[in-house]
């Protein structure tokens, strides 16, 4: 199956979906809440990569894949503000929006009620690909006609001669013989989850915990450009960690 990469988002030429996931909208808002005071500009550094993989890949459907939102259990009103704005932009701009409900989501169908035919969904599912976040595992994923598993929830990154490098894992036939692509954090705010040393069990969703993380190849994007790298279990030794 083609899948192409470009700034945190992966696309699916065949069946015309783009995917990001952990998108994060208010961890500046919380942030700030904290007491850290200088602008982030949040807002529009993710209009701007919205802007950049529509633009690039002309998707018919985007699917945000999970922790839309950053805070548990509160919606700031600048955060719905943001929210609603970058909601409004993704409708204006492709044919269909599938919103995946994400471990940070407890405030999503709040956010959403102002938002017409959006709905928060455990998974979706189109043409052997299924979409959810990976914080649980639903039945759906177990049918044979799954091929390849989707998820964020890691927020993998590698660590390239001491510069932290945001990821992409593809593992193939890894949970249960299908293949599984886990995503990175879509807002680069977000702190990226190491995975240089990391086996499977350090990891959060049970679709890695589950198989080898040895056996994933890290995909990095630099510009246009997709490299993908050995598998992890021989990656590692290369950079003799």
């Amino acid at each position: 199956m083609k899948i192409e990469y470009f700034r945190s988002a992966a696309y699916f030429p065949g069946i015309k979906v783009c995917t990001c996931s952990d998108i994060h909208i208010g961890i500046e808002d919380a942030l700030q809440a904290e007491g850290f005071s200088m602008p982030l500009d949040e807002e529009r550094e993710l209009q701007e990569r919205f802007n950049d993989i529509i633009k690039k890949f002309k998707p018919e459907t985007i699917v945000l894949n999970g922790d839309i939102l950053h805070e548990f259990h509160r919606l700031r009103r600048n955060t719905k503000k943001s929210f609603d704005r970058i909601m409004l932009s993704l409708i204006a701009s492709v044919d269909n929006i599938i919103v995946i409900t994400g471990s940070h989501d407890k405030m999503l169908e709040l956010a959403l009620q102002d938002i017409d035919g959006v709905t928060a969904e455990e998974f979706f599912f189109k043409g052997g690909v299924l979409f959810t976040h990976g914080n649980t595992i639903p039945s759906r994923a177990n049918d044979p006609d799954v091929k390849l598993i989707v998820l964020g929830h890691e927020h993998p990154s590698l660590d390239i001669e001491l510069k932290k490098q945001p990821c992409f894992l593809y593992g193939k036939k890894t949970w249960r013989g299908k293949d599984v692509l886990v995503l990175p954090a879509f807002n680069p705010l977000c702190s990226g989850t190491t995975i240089n040393y990391m086996d499977s069990r350090d990891f959060m969703s049970a679709f890695i915990k589950e198989g080898d993380i040895g056996k994933y190849r890290p995909i990095i994007t630099a510009d246009d450009e997709a490299l993908e790298f050995p598998m992890l279990k021989e990656f590692r030794d290369i950079l003799n960690i």
